[in-house]
């Protein structure tokens, strides 16, 4: 079964200059090597690079049809091999770059312009990475090479396990030929740029699939309202993603300011969250395994209710995990130690959402995980400062 049928969207999204022919170049490719069937094509380009792409692959000229297009062309060439009665491309499809001021940019060569065409890129790869129905396919094989740098951090940053990341390969007589456009299954002569004749049925075109590294960062809140700027989104994924650490502040009310700093953000924590955090760190600190076993749990819930009880005088916290029989003759019911901790990994998570701008699903190790019933933290301890709360754990019953 072709994996890819799995995705309701399959979208190739690509960068184009002044050469359309990279979109059917890797159309071909796609389809003949990958069985990627393009339910829609998506173009970034400038104004000019438009006008290219109407004229060459649609025939529309001054906006007019007048004549068949290369896109067409390759349809009925390989629709009987393949099924393309979905695949969309018109002028919609086409993004343009644009100004401060909502105009089309004609080209892309001031600082400020690349700067635009950055923010717009990230921009469209996050918002289309939203959809979890979506296979995004990103080929980077045509226009200016910061427009295909932008392209390919964009999908490391929020691209998910079927997206993937491409250049193609054409052979080099074949490069640049105005007339070519993909390989044709049948005899199709064309001229070379020195005038020859040559046949695009012989032509090779490769995809070259490039590796690339999902970061998981997820699609934030902020572009998706379109808040943030490149420099920005670099920022905070540097900002993620460096060695993480940890130093528990001891504000003027000691632990009761729940105030911890990741990495050189400082955050207030809520109750439980805080507590979380602190406990994973005792017990990495102590040795002890941080589990929902029957052997651990008891040590996790004292550990928990000792910070807790102290920040927040909650006597509800300490009925959920060390319930009471309802009479003497009845045996206790179950804690909710398993949802107590999951409810303080999202107050965790809703904090790092609002100052790192990730997303509900982004990893990162400053958020603890859980598999199998234990829990963990992914800094090491010589990152972790609790230096500053530490007396402030004695006062509480904790020896470090």
């Amino acid at each position: 079964m072709n994996k890819f049928e799995n995705y309701k969207n399959r979208i190739l999204l690509s960068v184009t200059g002044m050469s359309p022919a990279v979109v059917t170049e890797t159309l071909y490719a796609l389809v003949t090597e990958k069985n990627f069937i393009p339910t829609e094509i998506k173009v970034i380009t400038t104004q000019q690079g438009k006008n290219k792409l109407l004229e060459s692959l649609l025939g529309i000229v001054g906006g007019r049809k007048e004549k068949e297009g290369a896109l067409s062309k390759f349809i009925k060439d390989y629709g009987e091999q393949y099924n393309f009665d979905h695949l969309h491309f018109d002028e919609d499809s086409i993004i343009v770059i644009e100004d401060q001021s909502g105009q089309k940019l004609g080209d892309i060569r001031s600082e400020d312009e690349n700067t635009l065409a950055s923010d717009q890129i990230v921009s469209l790869v996050g918002n289309l990475c939203q959809n979890e129905e979506t296979a995004l396919h990103v080929s980077i094989a045509g226009g200016r090479k910061t427009m295909g740098f932008f392209l390919g951090y964009a999908l490391s940053l929020y691209g998910r396990e079927q997206d993937s990341l491409s250049h193609v390969l054409v052979d080099e007589i074949f490069e640049n030929v105005p007339d070519f456009y993909y390989p044709t299954p049948m005899s199709y002569k064309i001229n070379d740029r020195n005038g020859r004749e040559i046949d695009a049925k012989n032509a090779k075109v490769m995809l070259a699939e490039i590796p690339w590294v999902r970061l998981g960062l997820g699609v934030p809140n902020d572009l998706k309202e379109n808040k943030i700027t490149y420099s920005e989104s670099v920022a905070k994924a540097q900002a993620l993603l460096k060695d993480p650490s940890l130093t528990f502040i001891n504000g003027k009310d000691g632990l009761d300011n729940r105030l911890v700093k990741f990495g050189d953000k400082e955050i207030k924590l809520a109750p439980r969250g805080y507590t979380l955090l602190l406990s994973l760190v005792i017990s990495k600190i102590q040795g002890f395994k941080y589990a929902t076993d029957f052997r651990s749990e008891k040590k996790v819930i004292e550990i928990y209710l000792k910070i807790y009880s102290y920040i927040k005088n909650d006597d509800a916290m300490e009925a959920r995990l060390i319930p009471k029989p309802k009479d003497k003759n009845s045996e206790p019911p179950p804690n909710d130690l398993i949802k107590v901790l999951s409810e303080s990994r999202e107050d965790i998570r809703r904090k790092l959402i609002n100052t790192f701008s990730m997303s509900k699903n982004a990893k990162s190790p400053y958020l603890p995980s859980s598999s199998m019933g234990v829990w963990d933290l992914f800094i090491d301890l010589e990152n972790i400062d609790i230096s500053q709360i530490k007396h402030r754990l004695s006062e509480i019953g904790i020896s470090l």
